[in-house]
């Protein structure tokens, strides 16, 4: 038998009220995201358990700047995480990520920062 113990972690209500993670270009905030800081920090823990490099220093209250070559790594640690996930409300979170990313690193001008503002 399984518990319901944990019933509401799939549950989108249940991260209505939870503390957000900033994300948004230096040069620009028109289009910041803003995500679950739990359902992030989801991500990050399992890419830590993998070693990976990026995505787990995304934790915690620092403000965090990341320029391409590194938010190049960080499209591939979230694809990589999101790929072992069987979770619904992670990979939503690695989807808003990976495309709020990749519309940066895809114009061959972009010479700026992302930045990651936790609370």
């Amino acid at each position: 038998m399984i518990s319901d113990r944990f019933a509401d972690n799939p549950d989108p209500a249940s991260y209505a009220d939870d503390p957000a993670v900033g994300l948004y270009a230096v040069e620009s905030d028109r289009d910041a995201l803003r995500s679950s800081e739990s359902l992030f920090t989801r991500l990050a823990r399992v890419a830590g358990a993998y070693e990976l490099h990026t995505l787990p220093t995304l934790v915690g209250p620092d403000t965090i700047q990341l320029n391409r070559a590194r938010c190049e790594s960080l499209l591939e640690e979230i694809a990589f995480v999101a790929e072992r996930l069987h979770d619904p409300l992670a990979a939503q979170v690695a989807q808003a990520l990976t495309g709020y990313l990749t519309r940066r690193t895809w114009n061959p001008l972009w010479n700026g920062f992302v930045t990651f503002e936790g609370n």
